[in-house]
């Protein structure tokens, strides 16, 4: 026996409240002095007999009356499993994943149109009185599921009518887990679970190891919905690639979408993409097995903010791995500060911004006698002399606090007119410095040095192969570098002039060259402008936006932690965003893609199911959150057999999906509850009905005054309504 609500339980002691009355307040007894028994000789003596026999009946059922009703009220309830009647808990998983928005085989309707289909008919056969709930593999926020095991059958089949194919892979354990705490709070204790789904091995194949799912109480029934075979290649979107630097107004950049064809037969495709400002584009393209393949998607924001470009993919197999939400922040017009005179830094400031004012690249450049922080527009870039740096003091603190937040830093040698020689000089809060300038009128071969950096890496996508350019240094300052940079140009292999360290979230340049064709030919070639704009739009350490590693769920999963300055976060349609910073309230609100709108705290944010980009916004900072599909849910492989891994633990049995089932026949033998409330509440009101019989009959005694009962000795006994006497 199962009690709901135990704590009244303890209260049972009560019900021997009545005896401790009866032996308290017993009447006391009382002499009474009567002068004649004349009136009491026709009396039956028999009736004292019957009156302690009432008095006691009156007893026992006034402790029962408590006693019923403190079992009434802690919901007592009976669990039977073999033929018993009684009131059955159901809970049915819906598979509402990316996989089953594709057909079913031998019939007209979707895997998800024939699970729900399943799930009416199985709502159907249970009894008036059996309490069922929904669980979703998918968490999705547009279905308001009830929270609680229910017999509202038109509530259950309201939100059936809410789900809708999602583009995100299903979390199968999570789902059996909640459907088992759900069977778990109900009064059984126990009941049977069926699983609509595919029986996708992404999802259902993993290996279930917790405890959470271990229960000989409940059965599973796994209503397996076989799958129509592809007619044509299929096509997922498996990672995007932003660009790997700053967004700056007015300048074009393009998006890479990575595809795999991850079907046995050749694909013929359209990708096609849309940004906010409408600029459109497709591209055709085709794929042979398991090919691989990035396609660029232009995009040119005009003006400082959030941007977003929607894409998907045409023509394949399967469609609910095809799309890709992508949101980018666009920083305006980046301003890149020169700590000095113009004249002391060459062709530099014209390599970064030929007019100055960012028409061509996006940069303006303003010149300063000293650094300066302006708090409404941080610098993209400051680029400062060795000999300006080199007595900066405290001012030291600011620049390394500016470059950790995510500014870049360029140090290079001042071009003074008339001075042939540069003293060797030091940046003490950097730890780097130069020695002195050495002078080669034939030249130096200028070397690529750490050829897999990730700053040679961005020039490459611009430029190609810049390894093969004959380039030569005349005049340089030998670098002098802490084991945390790493070496980009060299004058030979050995002498660095060129280097890099990350610090923070931003990145220090040190160069021993000065932007001068009389120093080097740099300055005259593509790869020197290329190079200086570089380290200007730099971002983030060089770190590519979106990691290859494996998530969760083997698939390309994001890096980038959601911090209090995030402006981009990139998703997996089905993944709930990762820790906020702040514990405040957040809104979000839909950019691209299906109406969204939620507000509450960052704990309790909801997963995303479909792509699209969203805005997040948490008191004055934002982020957005750039949703892609489930690159698995592509995938034609499905578990086999009669045993599911995911539930290994737990008894289960894989039937066929068949649209005729008879669902009834799964509900024999199945845990069952019997709740003993109303019964209680039934011999409770029978108590109290013998108990006033009782009661009124005790009245019309008393009411007689005095009842004498004869002993046969010379004085006789006698009754008072007060008590005994003689």
């Amino acid at each position: 026996m199962i009690f709901s609500a135990a704590t009244f339980l303890y209260l049972l002691p009560l019900a021997g409240l009545p005896i401790l009355f009866h032996l308290v307040l017993k009447q006391k007894k009382r002499t009474l002095v009567f002068p004649t028994l004349m009136f009491f000789h026709r009396v039956d003596p028999k009736l004292n007999s019957r009156r302690q026999l009432r008095e006691w009946l009156l007893l026992v059922l006034r402790v029962l009356m408590i006693a019923l009703f403190l079992l009434a009220l802690s919901r007592p309830t009976l669990r039977s499993s073999t033929g018993a009647r009684g009131k059955l808990s159901l809970v049915s998983i819906v598979d509402n994943s990316g996989s089953m928005g594709a057909g079913a085989k031998d019939a007209d309707l979707t895997k998800l149109e024939c699970a729900k289909e399943g799930v009416r008919r199985l709502l159907s056969s249970l009894e008036a009185d059996a309490d069922a709930a929904l669980v979703l593999s998918v968490e999705d926020s547009a279905v308001a599921l009830p929270e609680t095991l229910s017999n509202n059958r038109t509530a259950l089949l309201d939100c059936l009518d809410q789900i809708h194919p999602t583009e995100a892979t299903g979390d199968a354990r999570r789902a059996l887990a909640q459907a088992f705490e759900l069977l778990h709070d109900s009064p059984a204790g126990g009941g049977v679970i069926h699983v609509f789904s595919d029986l996708q091995q992404a999802e259902w194949a993993q290996n279930q190891d917790s405890s959470e799912v271990q229960d000989s109480r409940i059965h599973v029934y796994f209503h397996r919905i076989a799958s129509a075979p592809l007619e044509r290649g299929n096509v997922a979107v498996t990672s995007v690639q932003l660009p790997e630097q700053r967004i700056l107004a007015g300048q074009p950049y393009e998006v890479g979408l990575s595809l795999r064809n991850n079907s046995d037969a050749a694909a013929e495709i359209r990708v096609n993409s849309v940004s906010s400002q409408g600029q459109k584009s497709t591209q055709s393209l085709s794929l042979q097995k398991q090919q691989i393949a990035t396609v660029g998607l232009p995009i040119t924001p005009n003006e400082k903010g959030f941007h977003w470009l929607k894409a998907w993919v045409d023509g394949d197999g399967f469609t609910a791995d095809n799309a890709a939400g992508i949101g980018l922040f666009c920083e305006g017009k980046g301003t890149v500060l020169f700590v000095g005179e113009p004249r002391e830094f060459g062709m530099l400031p014209t390599a970064v911004s030929p007019l100055g004012r960012g028409q061509l690249t996006g940069l303006v450049t303003e010149f300063s006698p000293s650094v300066r922080f302006d708090p409404n527009e941080t610098p993209a870039l400051i680029v400062a002399t060795w000999a300006g740096l080199a007595g900066t003091g405290s001012r030291g603190t600011e620049l390394s606090q500016y470059v950790e937040a995510g500014g870049n830093l360029l140090i290079v040698p001042a071009l003074s007119p008339g001075q042939d020689a540069f003293p060797a000089g030091a940046v003490p809060w950097l730890g780097a410095g130069h020695r002195r300038r050495e002078v080669y009128r034939s030249g130096v071969r200028l070397a690529v040095l750490s050829r897999d950096a990730g700053f040679w890496r961005q020039i490459e996508q611009i430029v190609g192969d810049f390894s093969a350019e004959p380039m030569a240094v005349y005049a340089f300052c030998p670098l002098d570098l802490p084991g945390d940079f790493t070496s980009l140009l060299g004058a030979g292999t050995k002498r660095v002039v060129l280097a890099h360290k990350t610090l923070g979230r931003g990145n220090i340049f040190v160069s021993g060259l000065a932007f001068s064709p009389a120093w080097s030919t740099l300055p005259l070639s593509g790869l020197g402008v290329v190079l200086a704009q570089r380290m200007a739009v730099s971002r983030v350490g060089l770190a590519p936006p979106e990691s290859s590693s494996a998530g969760k769920n083997g698939e390309a999963s994001p890096t980038l932690q959601f911090t209090a300055d995030a402006r981009v976060l990139p998703l997996v349609a089905g993944e709930r965003p990762p820790a906020w910073p702040m514990d405040r309230e957040t809104e979000i609100v839909s950019l691209c893609g299906d109406a969204f709108g939620w507000k509450g705290r960052p704990a309790e944010m909801p997963a995303f199911p479909r792509t699209g980009v969203y805005l997040a916004t948490t008191g004055d900072r934002r982020c957005c959150l750039s949703v892609r599909a489930s690159p698995r849910e592509g995938e034609h492989r499905f578990v086999e057999g009669d045993e599911v891994p995911v539930a290994r633990s737990t008894p289960h049995t894989v039937v066929s999906f068949a649209a005729d089932t008879d669902y009834a026949q799964y509900h024999g033998g199945q845990v069952r509850v019997i709740e003993l409330y109303i019964p209680l509440l039934l011999l409770l009101t029978l108590a109290l009905l013998l108990e006033g019989l009782l009661g009124a009959s005790r009245v019309r005694s008393r009411s007689t005054g005095i009842v004498p009962v004869f002993s046969g000795a010379r004085h006789s006994r006698y009754e008072t309504a007060e008590g005994r006497g003689t």
